[in-house]
């Protein structure tokens, strides 16, 4: 009995044994098949918004210090302001004409605008309360100083002038960049009123001197505001009195350097000729028949200016002469009073249209698709006043009334809008 019962317990021993082994086996049969995974750490990535990338991407740059302007640079500033300041200009009621008067459009084409001072920045308060005298004796005008460009305009508007070609004027050295941008900003005030020649004078007061800046220079003014100029004059090619520059003819190599510029950017051309300049001018009309070419003064005859007209259809003729033959009037119309011009000519005003009558109206009829009027204004102060500026429209509208119907509105406007076509 014993001997069972102690086989029996080793018999269970023996099984429990074998289990033991078994499950042992199966663990480790299990650790064989389950490899362990390896994983690598890895840097989480949060992408941004585009909105937000692209701000990231903004450079800041640093406030630029406003640039101190010198004292001198002051003065100039303060110039081109006084200049252009504001004028009120109330409507007031047209002047009424006789019916034999011409009734329709002006265009004056010849306005001289005048610049602003040139005298440096330190004469500047030297210069307060002098009354300058301008080329023929009367108070010079000068742009901020003792006329506005709003006054002009003002008196162009009332005196019921159309259009006008205004020469700008635009010097040598410093002066020329504030005299560009202010003609720059004129343009954009009065766009419908001025039609902007460049006039490039190159110191022309010195007997070095020359009527006209070189091309280069003209060049460089031209660039500083592109498309401005429709003109380039006016440009006085006699000599100048009182020991200023020589006359500069037609064909000079300052002239024939300046032509390719002038034909580049599409310009009017207007001269004044010097005296014996006539063969020389026609000479450059026919080099360059692409060019028109405007000029006026006294310096050929009537029949002179005929030939030319005749010859040559890239020119034109500019009358504004309208002082009853006599030089008495011409030097009260620059002279120092207003007052005794007003006075002389609307004493003499029958005159001043019959003799005009007598020289011009041949030419006119003759050659009606080639001539402008014109006042050729511009050296006394009190020229661009409004009673003034509606004496030269009645002369104009007076005169013009006596010339044929068919060529009155050409003579008046018509051929001048033609020009800048």
């Amino acid at each position: 009995m014993k001997i069972k019962i102690l086989l029996l317990l080793l018999f269970l021993l023996g099984v429990i044994f074998l289990s033991s082994c078994s499950i042992n086996e199966q663990i480790q049969e299990n650790k064989e098949i389950i490899e362990p995974i390896d994983i690598e750490p890895k840097e989480i990535v949060v992408e941004k918004p585009a909105e937000l990338e692209n701000k990231s991407q903004i450079t800041l740059e640093p406030e630029q210090p406003e640039r101190i302007i010198s004292p001198e640079e002051q003065v100039w500033r303060n110039r081109i302001e006084s200049a252009l300041a504001p004028t009120s200009c109330p409507d007031v009621s047209k002047p009424e004409y006789p019916s034999s008067y011409y009734q329709g459009p002006l265009t004056d084409t010849h306005l001289h605008i005048p610049s602003i001072p040139d005298w440096s920045a330190e004469e500047d308060k030297e210069m307060q309360g002098q009354v300058l005298e301008g080329r023929f004796g009367g108070p010079q005008a000068l742009l901020g100083w003792n006329v506005k460009m709003s006054e002009i305009a003002c008196t162009i508007k009332r005196e019921g002038t159309h259009k006008n070609f205004a020469f700008f004027p635009a010097y040598e050295g410093e002066i020329s960049l504030s005299q560009l941008e202010m003609w720059d900003r004129t343009m954009q005030e009065y766009p419908e009123q001025f039609t902007p020649f460049i006039m490039s004078s190159g110191n022309d007061g010195d007997p070095n001197g020359f009527p006209t800046v070189d091309a280069e220079t003209l060049k460089e003014m031209l660039a500083v505001y592109p498309n401005l100029f429709q003109g380039y004059g006016e440009i006085g090619l006699y000599a100048r009195e009182n020991g200023g520059s020589p006359e500069l003819p037609p064909d000079s190599l300052r002239l024939q350097q300046i032509y390719p510029i002038i034909k580049q950017h599409k310009l009017v051309v207007y001269f004044h000729l010097g005296d014996g300049h006539k063969d020389n001018f026609e000479k450059v009309l026919k080099q360059h028949p692409e060019i028109t070419f405007v000029w006026h003064g006294d310096q050929l005859t009537v029949n002179e200016v005929k030939d030319i007209l005749s010859k040559h259809p890239n020119a034109y003729y500019g009358i504004d002469e309208f002082f009853g033959g006599e030089r008495e009037i011409f030097e009260l119309y620059v002279g120092k009073s207003k007052e005794k011009y007003l006075e002389t000519a609307n004493k003499n005003f029958d005159k001043i249209i019959n003799q005009a009558i007598s020289h011009w109206k041949s030419l006119i009829e003759q050659y009606p698709d080639q001539v402008t009027w014109g006042t050729d204004r511009g050296d006394a102060v009190w020229n661009y006043d409004q009673d003034v500026g509606q004496m030269q429209v009645k002369i104009a509208r007076a005169f013009i009334g006596k010339l044929k119907p068919e060529v009155q509105e050409k003579f008046a406007y018509k051929n001048a809008e033609k020009l800048l076509q």
